[in-house]
């Protein structure tokens, strides 16, 4: 479980970045959802300690919010990917050749993972010669492999097609099925109703609420935020 009490976080020439309480459980799947700038992106990166915070308390499974922590238990798929020089494969086989993640996926999880997004084709081309898409699908690839018990996606989806994006929100479905927790944020309502166990709302640097899916649907129906 995931625990956040009072936390604020100092923004240049705005707002604090704020959230009261909130709780994320196992085994399901949170969507974060909230207009340009609400602190969505913002949020998982605090998550994954890539950017600090100036009060309150976070708390992973009883275990405090430490690095170690962190690495420990969480995956982060970045709007903006970032690989290493060389061919694809290339940054797949550093995975396993330097990682210290006794937890990876095996190499034939991992094959299968690439035939399925078709990426098996492309193995052998330099990172810099892929197509945006092609870098989201290895991007969300390398994700799924480190096996963690929470997974941050920031608008994954963003440059996939419509084939790509059905087959990634299956994935997200099967490590839900599996125990463990999806954060998602997403600008697409739709997906979010599709997928979503419970809806996390920001606006304007606030933590709104966490809501059930039906009703936030419900109430963003009736016009209530």
């Amino acid at each position: 479980m995931i625990k956040i009490r009072k936390l604020s976080k100092f923004i240049k020439y705005q707002q604090p970045l704020e959230i009261d309480n909130l709780d994320m459980n196992k085994g399901l799947i949170y969507s974060v959802l909230g207009h340009n700038g609400s602190g969505k992106s913002t949020f998982l990166k605090i998550l994954y300690q890539i950017t600090n915070y100036d009060k309150g308390d976070i708390d992973i499974n009883g275990e405090g919010f430490y690095e170690d922590i962190v690495h420990k238990y969480f995956a982060y798929n970045p709007q903006q990917s970032f690989f290493l020089r060389g061919s694809l494969k290339d940054n797949f086989d550093y995975l396993y050749k330097y990682s210290k993640n006794d937890k990876l996926l095996s190499r034939d999880e991992l094959n299968n993972l690439i035939k399925e997004f078709n990426l098996n084709y492309r193995l052998n081309t330099d990172v810099r010669k892929l197509s945006g898409g092609e870098k989201a699908k290895a991007q969300f690839i390398r994700t799924l492999v480190l096996n963690k018990e929470f997974n941050l996606f920031d608008e994954p989806m963003a440059s996939m097609d419509f084939k790509t994006i059905k087959l990634v929100e299956k994935k997200l479905i099967e490590l839900k099925e599996n125990n463990k927790t999806v954060i998602l944020v997403t600008h697409d309502f739709s997906q979010a109703k599709r997928i979503s166990d419970e809806i996390i709302f920001m606006e304007n640097l606030r933590f709104i609420g966490k809501f059930k899916n039906k009703d936030f649907f419900d109430k963003l129906k009736q016009d209530l935020f």
